[in-house]
């Protein structure tokens, strides 16, 4: 499987936790390797085939999954390194709820006093990619938990349009995966993997 995550119900809502992307098709276990995380908005359009275990994503449409695994198999491609056995990317999020719908969840998240977070940013990635998009008012306050991230970290700076080597600011415009030009961030992340 090349992406898995663990869904759970919280007062009617589902959530998204501990999702990761495989470089190569694996099956979970202890001896995996987070070679990186992502960090986006908010779990959108995958669905779980099991609640309360770590297990296969359908995909549903997701794009933003397969971009990421793209962009660091290319990485390794480009940087002539083989892939760790066992590799993958955490994906990170402001929030975990699940909707493809940016303002339905935020306004479901609103709902939770302390909306749960994943127990996967406790680790220590080689790089955080920060791909959180602009500046929302609904939004930059989640942001908060990751500015102070001691991480090499980056995110592609959809104002200046290139890849700036620090975490943003919650006004910057963190680009999302998609429609965003692959080069900068292969060539980015292919100088890491080195």
């Amino acid at each position: 499987m090349s992406y898995c995550a663990r869904f759970e119900e919280f007062d009617g809502r589902l959530f998204r936790f501990d999702t990761r992307i495989y470089l190569e098709a694996h099956i979970p276990n202890e001896s995996d390797i987070c070679v990186g995380a992502i960090v986006g908005k908010n779990p959108g359009s995958a669905k779980p085939t099991q609640l309360g275990v770590m297990a296969e994503l359908d995909l549903d449409g997701d794009k933003m999954l397969p971009s990421v695994r793209n962009r660091f198999v290319a990485a390794y491609q480009k940087s002539d390194v083989h892939i760790p056995v066992n590799a993958f990317v955490q994906v990170w999020n402001l929030f975990y709820l699940c909707n493809p719908n940016l303002s339905a969840a935020c306004s479901a998240i609103d709902s939770f006093a302390n909306p749960p977070i994943c127990s996967s940013e406790r680790l220590a990635p080689r790089v955080v990619w920060f791909a959180w998009g602009g500046s929302d008012s609904r939004l930059n306050p989640f942001k908060e938990r990751f500015l102070s991230c001691g991480h090499p970290s980056f995110y592609y700076n959809h104002q200046v349009g290139e890849v700036e080597r620090r975490v943003p600011l919650a006004e910057d415009f963190a680009k999302h995966p998609q429609g965003m030009p692959a080069t900068p961030i292969v060539n980015h992340l292919a100088s890491l993997v080195r």
